[in-house]
């Protein structure tokens, strides 16, 4: 599990991986250059207020990755306002068919959704904003040896001064599914229409960098 403070990150310039991006775009390579495109699911958080799929940085990460030639997709959920477990689970494995090459990125309870989902199968990659293991409809124990064994890397972002998910809840994930943690102090619940660094950590993962 890597730490990287908000100080450290804050002396990047556009990028996470700035060493490597003039190497990005000097090869222009992209994921159309392989037979078949990497898919991306992108799960939003819940909301009280219907349409939150249009809202924050959900559709312009998906349009972003288009662009770099992936097949990435930002559903609507149903019952956006609970986000129960027994509602958003089964809508990923079945209506979606979650497969075991797709990155999955969640913010907030979609990145639990994503979580529970890699309890029961594999997957390629996560990517957990705002993440908290609490759950919706009971008090479940989360199988985290499960998540980590099911998933080749994990790549989790949380900010200290988010007012919904505790940071310690973000940070215990981390240190159960030991993934690559990224803590910022000034991000709050990554309610921002634009989320580059998702873009640099999806390109270094996937050989783009």
């Amino acid at each position: 599990m890597v730490f990287i403070s908000n100080e450290i990150l804050e002396k990047k310039s556009d990028s996470l991986f700035p060493d490597n991006e003039a190497l990005f775009q000097s090869t222009a390579i992209t994921v159309q250059d392989q037979q078949s495109k990497q898919r991306v699911i992108i799960v939003h958080g819940s909301a009280i207020t219907p349409g939150i799929i249009n809202r924050h940085w959900y559709k312009w990460l998906q349009a972003e990755l288009v662009k770099l030639g992936f097949d990435a997709i930002a559903p609507a959920l149903p019952d956006e306002s609970e986000a129960k477990d027994s509602i958003w689970i089964p809508f990923l494995l079945n209506n979606l068919a979650v497969a075991e090459n797709d990155i999955l990125i969640g913010h907030s309870s979609g990145a639990m959704a994503i979580l529970r989902v890699c309890e029961q199968m594999k997957v390629k990659g996560l990517i957990l904003v705002s993440a908290g293991y609490y759950d919706h409809d009971a008090n479940q124990l989360w199988n985290w040896n499960k998540i980590k064994t099911n998933v080749q890397w994990i790549e989790q972002f949380h900010s200290s001064d988010d007012p919904f998910t505790p940071v310690d809840s973000s940070r215990h994930i981390a240190k159960q599914v030991q993934s690559t943690y990224h803590e910022f102090n000034n991000r709050n619940h990554f309610l921002c229409t634009e989320f580059p660094d998702l873009i640099d950590v999806i390109k270094y993962r996937c050989g783009l960098l």
